[in-house]
């Protein structure tokens, strides 16, 4: 089973432990960025403890993560085929000087400006020609390094329409499920769990049901795991799903939950949450993460991403997905 691990620059705490090392089989590095139509590193502080950490863990195979929420320039650069293949070879360039194993590119989302950044309607169609493009230069890359360098894509969880599926899929190693911030607006809702229900706005099964019938390989589908929660303050009664709440609070580390919050399991949706007061977080646990790998395998998947490894320091979450 592939675990993979987001490890983002700009949280770097402390390199991946000897433990954590162990679970995982691959770190993707967040987030590489597109500027002027070229993949950027250049506002990275931290390559220089990535590359002592591919020292100390040989085994880790070691991607980079090009975009994130809100990080643009992805639609234009692959609106023309000078702009893909301009992109494409930057992509490769940089994958030479870090020395990685391979690229996870991380639109979100293609055709969209929800997060406020350039978009089209050609957007999957552009997208796609560029990760066929992208595709053939890492096998021609290959032949003079003996490597095979991999490629997968992250996609929203109901973003199902975003690439044309029969043109990329021989092209990628994985399809990402971000089945996490699943989140309903105004009201309280579970965010990264595994089951459908009155309780949750979405859940991974739909958004793996989904990308199957469009014709993704259940073996290169992952699904995500959140190291983080979302929270909901001030909301009212004792079944608080589905209800108003007063602030949002967001991206609540794995590793600042104590005794102090009230756990609660939701079996419909295989979902924990936890009480104080009158906050309710949302996220995953090990009851959770146990549940989420009995479905990864029962169904045949290829394994699950974490958003992210800062957010599990002490390593209480990774085990139960080993």
């Amino acid at each position: 089973m592939r675990i993979v691990g987001y490890l983002s620059d700009w949280g770097y705490q402390k390199q991946i432990t000897k433990a954590q090392a162990g679970y995982l089989t691959h770190v993707n590095y967040a987030f590489g960025l597109v500027v002027d139509g070229e993949v950027s590193i250049a506002h990275l502080k931290n390559l220089e403890k990535l590359c002592e950490m591919r020292k100390m863990h040989p085994h880790l195979k070691v991607n980079l993560s090009i975009g994130g929420w809100g990080a643009g320039g992805f639609s234009e650069a692959v609106s023309t085929k000078e702009g893909r293949e301009k992109l494409a070879a930057s992509a490769l360039r940089v994958l030479q000087e870090m020395n990685l194993d391979g690229l996870d590119w991380d639109w979100e989302y293609p055709s969209s400006d929800a997060a406020s950044i350039g978009c089209s309607p050609d957007d999957p169609e552009n997208v796609s020609h560029l990760l066929v493009l992208m595709r053939q230069m890492l096998d021609e890359y290959s032949l003079t390094t003996g490597q095979y360098y991999e490629q997968s894509i992250a996609v929203g969880a109901d973003r199902v329409g975003d690439y044309i599926w029969p043109r990329v899929l021989p092209c990628l190693n994985t399809v990402n499920l971000m089945t996490y911030d699943m989140t309903a607006g105004d009201r309280v809702s579970h965010v990264t769990n595994l089951l459908g229900a009155p309780s949750a706005a979405y859940s991974a099964d739909q958004s793996v049901q989904a990308f199957v019938q469009a014709g993704v390989p259940a073996k290169k589908l992952l699904i995500g795991a959140a190291f983080y929660f979302h929270g909901y303050q001030g909301f009212c009664g004792e079944d608080p799903f589905g209800k108003p709440y007063e602030k949002k609070i967001r991206n609540f580390p794995a590793d600042r939950l104590d005794e102090t919050w009230q756990r609660h399991w939701d079996e419909e949706t295989c979902a924990a949450y936890y009480v104080k007061e009158d906050v309710l977080l949302s996220g995953d646990d090990e009851r959770s993460l146990e549940e989420k790998r009995r479905y990864i395998l029962e169904k045949g998947m290829e394994g699950v991403i974490i958003w992210e490894m800062n957010h599990d320091g002490k390593n209480r979450l990774l085990p139960h997905l080993g």
